[in-house]
Order: structure tokens, then C-alpha cells, then sequence
């Protein structure tokens, strides 16, 4: 990953308040009110109490996007890749593909053991799959906005091309001359 990408802003995270900071925000005032409650407590046992009570709002987090997906409605990465985003993880995808090649060239020249090849053969392609995926679910969303909706009876020309009358939507031919309609 280049550094560009790594220090750029997400867009979609800085788009306002949204789901995991409620749960965050309640993990936190939970493991401060926890603490507060607490009295006459070691302080190894209020870090456990408050990491607990910080987890718990993980927990939330992830049940709350998990139940949006089983509903079908949620997607962690909402808006569209822009040209920046989209070009790095290109060049991503084609450094992670050139690595494989010449990792499967180290093996067949003896220098990397078997071992070894499968761990970093793994990462590789896992990683690759991942990016190949981001880009695909990118162009995927793409075509699904630039797609129109659907037909309406009035943007359906209904006219006979020849003689211009009018006939019913589901009509083969016209009513008038017979030819063939759309």
C-alpha cells in the first residue's frame, strides 16, 4: 500500500455521524460509569472492568452490521471508489500479482522453502482476492447507478414506426398496417 493511500482522509468516514460511533461513544461512557461505580476497587480490576465494557460496544458494532447484512442492507464501503482510490488499488493488485510470479520463481529456482512458499503464497493471494473483490463490488455498484430504472409506460414509444398510430404496449404488430413493432 503507498502512502498516499494509507494518509489520505476516507471520504466515507468523514461523512458524518454514523452507527459505530454511537456504539463507541456508549462503550465509553459505559466503562466510565463503570469505573465510577466501581469504588474501593484495585486498578488492575477497573482496566479489566472498563476494557470489558469497551468490548461490549465492539460486540454491538458488529452485531448491529451484521444484522444489516443478513437484512441485506449494509455495505461498509458506501460511496464509490474515486479515480485516486481506484488507480492504487490497481497498482496494488498488479505489485501482489507480479510478487506471486516471481515467488513461485523463487520456488522453482530453490530459493524459498516449501514452507515458507505456502505462508507467503497465502498472504499473497489473499490479498489479491480482497483487492479483486474491492474493485469488482466498485464496478459492480457503478453499473447498478448507471443503470436506469424501471421502464415507465409513458417513456415506451408505442407508435408504429411506419404509420405513426398509437397501439397497445404489449402489441406485436400494428393495429393499422401490420408491421412488425419493437
Amino acid at each position: 500500500m503507498s502512502s498516499e493511500t494509507s494518509t489520505r482522509p476516507a471520504a466515507a468516514a468523514a461523512s458524518g455521524f454514523q452507527a459505530w460511533h454511537l456504539y463507541l461513544l456508549l462503550g465509553m461512557a459505559g466503562a466510565t460509569w463503570a469505573v465510577i461505580e466501581a469504588r474501593d476497587t484495585h486498578p488492575a480490576s477497573l482496566l479489566v472492568l472498563s476494557s470489558a465494557v469497551i468490548a461490549a460496544g465492539l460486540i454491538g458494532i458488529a452485531v448491529h452490521y451484521t444484522t444489516l447484512a443478513f437484512m441485506g442492507e449494509a455495505s461498509l464501503d458506501r460511496e464509490p471508489l474515486d479515480d485516486g482510490t481506484r488507480e492504487a488499488l490497481e497498482q496494488e493488485k498488479a505489485l501482489i500479482l507480479r510478487s506471486i510470479k516471481e515467488l513461485e520463481f523463487d520456488r522453482a529456482m530453490r530459493k524459498v522453502g516449501d514452507a515458507d512458499y505456502a505462508e507467503l503464497d497465502g498472504r499473497l493471494r489473499g490479498r489479491a482476492i480482497s483487492l479483486m473483490e474491492q474493485l469488482e463490488a466498485a464496478d459492480a455498484k457503478a453499473a447498478a447507478r448507471a443503470t436506469v430504472g424501471p421502464v415507465t409506460p409513458a417513456a415506451i414509444d408505442d407508435s408504429c414506426p411506419s404509420c405513426q398510430v398509437r397501439n397497445d404496449l404489449d402489441a406485436r404488430f400494428c393495429k393499422s398496417c401490420g408491421q412488425k413493432l419493437r
